[in-house]
Formats: C-alpha cells, sequence, structure tokens
C-alpha cells in the first residue's frame, strides 16, 4: 500500500519538524506539525509511514513499514498526540490511534486505538485514558466509538492560518469564490453559491425559483427537519410523500399521487451519501408536469450514478458541509444551478438584497445599492478556504469512507437479522452515514441499548418529519398518514462511520452487533426479557 501523491519532507532544524540522529528512507513519509523524533530513531518509511500533528518518538525507536524479516509491507500511521516510548519497535500495518500512548521497549504488532495506554512485548492496553484526555472529551464525550468525527489534516490547519494571519476579509474573501468555483466544477453545474448552513442555501434557492404563499411543495418526511422548514419559511405548503426502501429517496408513486394544480416543485433527498434510487425517473416525471425538481443533496456531495454526479440531476440543488458531512467546515453549505437568473437572485437573497459592486463591500469606501430585502446568509471567508482545502482531497475521504463501509458490509451481510445498506447497479455511494435494517422497532431499540452500553454511539435517522409537533399541529398530519415512511423509520439505525475509524474499532462494533444477537437467542431459547439488553 502506497500513500499517493506524498513527496519527500523538506527538514530543516528549527522548524516544526525536529530530527535528531536520525536513518530513513525519504519514499512516502509524511510528517506532521511539531513532529518530535530522539535520537537514533529509525524510520524505514519506504511503503509508508505518516506521522500526525504533535507525535513524538523517544529515542532508538523503530518503525517499519517494510519488514526486514518477511519483506511484509504495509503502512504504518501514528495518528495525532500520539506518543511512542524509547527503544520501542512499531511493525508494518499498524496504526497507533490519538493521543495515545505507548511505553518504552515496547513491540507494536497490531493497531492500538485512540487514548490509552499500550505496553509490553507484544504491546498490550494496559489503561484507558478517555476520562483525563481532553482531546478524548470525549472521544466525544465518553463514547469509545463516536457516531462521526471529523477529517483534517495540516493542510486545512495552513488553509485557515493564512485567511487569519491575512487580517483582512474574513467576510468576503477571495477563498469564496475560488470555492464556489471549485464546487461548480466538481458537480458539474454552471454556478454554485455558497451559504452559512444547507439550510440558508435551501431557503434561498426556494425563494429564487419563486416558491411563494399557496404553493405545495412535495417532499419525504424521511429526512432532516429542515427539508420541511425551509419550504414554510418560504412561505409554501410541504406535502409529504413516501420513501422508498433501498436508498430511502421519494417514492415515485406515492408522489404521483400527491401532484395537485397547486404543486410547484418536488424536492427528493439523496440520503446518507446514497444517490436516490428514482431521481431520474423524478426528473422525467417533473418535466412532464412542468414542475420543479430540486435536490436536497446535504448528505451526497460525491455520490453518482454511472459518471453524473448527484446534484445535477435537478433543476437545482443544495449541499450541507456541517461537521458530520462528506466535506465537512463546521458549518456551512452551497446551492448549485443551471440557470444564471436563480444564481443572480440567490446573490441578492444571501446578502440584504445588496447589488455586488466589482469590489466587495468591506473592502469598497462607497455605497451599494439595495434592490430588495435578503438575509445574512453569507459564508465566512475562513470556512471557505477549509473547504477548498477539503474538497481538494474529497477522493481521498470518500476511499476512507468507503473502505470502511466495506469492512461492514462484509461482516454485517452474514447476520440475517440485518439489511445493509443497498447499493444499486451503476451507483457510486459515499457513505456519508450508515444505516442498517433491523425485522422491528423492539430489535432495532434493544440493539441501540445494548451497543450504548458498550460505548457505542448509534442514532435514528431519520423520525418521520410529518409527525413532529409543529406539523401536526399547524398541517393535521398524524400518524398512519405514511405508513411505509413510519415502518421505515421503526427499522433503521445509524451506527458509527468516518474517515478516521481505524480496523480495531469497526471490528469492535462488529463484535458487539453479532453479541447482541447470540444474546438475544440464548434468551430466545431460555425465556428471558430481551428487554433486559
Amino acid at each position: 500500500m502506497r500513500f499517493d501523491g506524498w513527496q519527500p519532507p523538506e527538514i530543516e532544524h528549527g522548524k516544526p519538524t525536529k530530527w535528531n540522529w536520525i536513518v530513513y528512507h525519504p519514499q512516502n513519509l509524511k510528517l506532521g506539525v511539531k513532529v518530535d523524533i530522539g535520537a537514533f530513531s529509525y524510520i524505514n518509511a519506504e511503503v509508508g509511514v505518516e506521522l500526525g500533528d504533535e507525535v513524538q518518538l523517544g529515542s532508538h525507536c523503530s518503525i517499519y513499514s517494510v519488514s526486514t524479516i518477511d519483506n511484509k509491507r504495509a503502512a504504518v500511521i501514528l495518528k495525532k498526540n500520539a506518543r511512542v516510548g524509547s527503544h520501542s519497535t512499531v511493525l508494518p500495518g499498524v496504526t497507533i490511534g490519538e493521543n495515545s500512548i505507548v511505553g518504552a521497549h515496547s513491540l507494536v504488532n497490531k493497531d492500538i486505538p485512540d487514548n490509552v495506554v499500550a505496553y509490553g512485548v507484544p504491546a498490550k492496553v494496559v489503561k484507558n485514558l478517555e476520562a483525563n484526555s481532553s482531546d478524548a472529551k470525549k472521544n466525544v464525550l465518553g463514547w469509545k466509538i463516536p457516531l462521526f468525527k471529523t477529517y483534517s489534516t495540516t493542510e486545512d490547519i495552513e488553509a485557515v492560518t493564512k485567511v487569519i494571519k491575512r487580517g483582512t476579509r474574513w467576510a468576503c474573501g477571495p477563498e469564496i469564490e475560488e470555492f464556489e468555483q471549485k464546487i461548480s466544477e466538481y458537480v458539474g453545474t454552471e454556478y454554485a453559491l455558497t451559504f452559512n448552513s444547507g439550510t440558508s442555501a435551501l431557503h434561498t434557492l426556494l425563494l429564487a425559483h419563486g416558491i411563494g404563499q399557496g404553493d405545495e411543495v412535495i417532499i419525504p418526511s424521511f429526512t432532516f427537519i429542515a427539508t420541511a422548514n425551509a419550504v414554510v419559511l418560504a412561505g409554501g405548503t410541504p406535502v409529504f410523500a413516501e420513501s422508498e426502501s433501498d436508498t430511502f429517496g421519494l417514492d415515485i408513486e406515492d408522489v404521483e399521487k400527491k401532484i395537485t394544480a397547486k404543486t410547484k416543485a418536488i424536492i427528493t433527498i439523496h440520503y446518507g451519501g446514497f444517490p436516490a434510487k428514482d431521481i431520474k425517473k423524478l426528473r422525467t416525471l417533473a418535466d412532464n408536469k412542468n414542475i420543479l425538481l430540486i435536490e436536497d443533496a446535504a448528505e451526497s456531495i460525491g455520490a453518482k450514478i454511472e459518471e453524473q454526479e448527484v446534484g445535477s440531476f435537478g433543476h437545482s440543488a443544495i449541499f450541507s458541509f456541517c461537521q458530520g458531512k462528506v466535506l465537512a467546515v463546521g458549518e456551512g453549505g452551497a446551492l448549485v444551478t443551471n440557470s444564471k437568473e436563480v444564481y443572480e437572485k440567490s446573490k441578492l437573497i444571501r446578502s440584504h438584497g445588496r447589488v455586488e459592486e466589482s469590489e466587495d463591500y468591506f473592502s469598497s469606501i462607497g455605497d451599494n445599492d439595495y434592490i430588495q430585502v435578503g438575509y445574512n446568509y453569507r459564508m465566512p471567508t475562513l470556512l471557505g478556504a477549509l473547504g477548498i482545502s477539503q474538497l481538494n482531497k474529497i477522493q481521498e475521504i470518500i476511499g476512507m469512507r468507503r473502505k470502511g463501509a466495506q469492512h461492514l458490509n462484509e461482516s454485517l451481510s452474514q447476520i440475517s437479522e440485518i439489511k445493509i445498506p443497498t447499493q444499486l447497479p451503476g451507483h457510486y455511494p459515499v457513505y456519508q452515514m450508515y444505516s442498517i435494517q433491523l425485522e422491528n422497532k423492539e430489535i432495532r431499540d434493544n440493539l441501540q441499548k445494548h451497543l450504548e452500553k458498550n460505548g457505542i454511539m448509534s442514532k435514528v435517522y431519520f423520525h418521520p418529519v410529518h409527525l413532529k409537533t409543529i406539523y401536526k399541529q399547524k398541517y393535521g398530519c398524524k400518524e398512519g398518514d405514511l405508513p411505509k415512511t413510519e415502518l421505515l423509520s421503526d427499522k433503521v439505525l445509524n451506527i458509527p462511520l468516518y474517515p478516521t475509524i481505524t480496523k480495531e474499532e469497526l471490528n469492535y462494533l462488529i463484535e458487539k452487533i453479532k453479541e447482541y444477537f447470540k444474546l438475544k437467542q440464548i434468551n430466545k431459547n431460555y425465556g428471558s426479557n430481551q428487554n433486559e439488553y
């Protein structure tokens, strides 16, 4: 395995990377910020060694990505803030987790998880540091395995730092326009416009397309509530339709039943990084009925069908760049469209209805005209810079997600009581979430409790929007309105998957899921109450 694109590092004494009497092979060696390597250490990096930010190696350490005994070849990764004691040896294929400490004179021949102390020959975990580690604060809120973790590199830090050090144009800097250009090129649309959230992008897009009072917009109930709220905020009326159980997109047969003379638009979602199964049929239906098709692709940038990117099937689309998304900047979003009219209207709505001049508002000594009422929905320059950095490595991020998902697919597909995510022919999912389906709500809820007891976070995405209080009270929605959606919501469970999830974490997750079903079978055989999980 090689780390594609790595270049030999530039080594300067007194700079962030400190070297003392070290023998190394520079090919495929990647260093983080402030890496500290002790005297007389040896790094054999021919296949790939990655030293994350703040890593420290004690004196006389040896790290091998190519074994000198059996020629085994596999990359070695020391994640952020890892510490390796003096005279220790790390063998090919090992990952040492964030904040973890390896004691002196240890032999590390298998992965070490985050936030632990490991010691011995071979090294074994002897202490959990989660309670004392500020980074583990927890490995998010005390979970052994959180539902998601954001992925960043030194390039992200450098991109944001550059904007901070510049001291100007934090609100409308050149990075925003560059990020927008890169998004449109990546998705394959004429225009892209960034926002402070995906919700703001969707609200703006609906207004720019002329959605208003009396207009009905068909949407799924199996979605995040922002999909529905944006319709209401634009002045339209949400009409909830069923979702299909393969990719969780809108069910076209139910959509057809919900179309009326007042229907102005259809919004489908691309759920959890998976292209919606009926997206092409929905576009044909929308064109035939002369109504809009908008893609809520908040979770699915990078997903595609054949070679066509999600976000380019409808008349317009939005993405979210929230912290758990494939492209993550903390909070942020974007709309994409091929309509210049929609793009120009959206720019006005995004920024107070202000007519933008050649020089941005904050850099000009003059005044601007305002031709309508608008919002303050702009993305800060800091996030635009981070977005560029994240987008530059999006295929690497997607590859990491798909690799973890493949491991889960291979193991969980062997459990008959679980339906793993469906990948349709020609579809390329990016696994922003990993959603399994169980036989019923009782099994789903009990599995979730079992995972919680073992420090594994999981979550139900999504509970039906039409059964939230606001939509029951204002629009008269009730249980039974969408039986397929309500059943789907009772069966689905999202389990951890993120770019940096380790093989050991995945195996622990799989082990605990299998353990639940073994206990369930034992209790069934002996008549115990399965609610005891």
